[in-house]
């Protein structure tokens, strides 16, 4: 079955795999997001670390509580399985192409740096 956003990512640089994509950066950096259809938006998630990595870091509510304060096309949190996710909701209603790709764009481009910032690695 065809997924509209799937046509949308074919001339924005994005490599396209199953319900993600996968974004590169010049500095050889990437990030995984995915694409949750949620019939009027789409939802954008990056997993930022698995459930061992955040077990491992001090003060994770506090220290995603404040980034969150600053941030504002995504929010983090923890999910059902214990990883720290980042997000974005995106209105189909009036949705261009160019709209998505910068959602998409923001959503790994801060997903990546918050993995870099508590984690130090380029795992997800």
């Amino acid at each position: 079955m065809p997924r509209e956003w799937t046509r949308w990512c074919e001339d924005s640089g994005f490599v396209i795999e199953d319900d993600a994509i996968e974004v590169y950066f010049a500095d050889e950096r990437h990030h995984r997001v995915y694409v949750d259809d949620e019939g009027d938006a789409f939802r954008l998630i990056g997993v930022v670390a698995r459930r061992g990595a955040v077990e491992a870091l001090e003060n994770v509510a506090l220290r995603v509580w404040r980034r969150n304060r600053s941030m504002q096309l995504v929010g983090f949190r923890l999910d059902d399985r214990g990883r720290l996710v980042g997000e974005a909701w995106i209105p189909k209603a009036g949705l261009s192409v160019e709209e998505f790709a910068m959602y998409v764009r923001q959503v790994a481009v801060e997903c990546d740096r918050l993995e870099y910032l508590l984690t130090g690695k380029d795992t997800e």
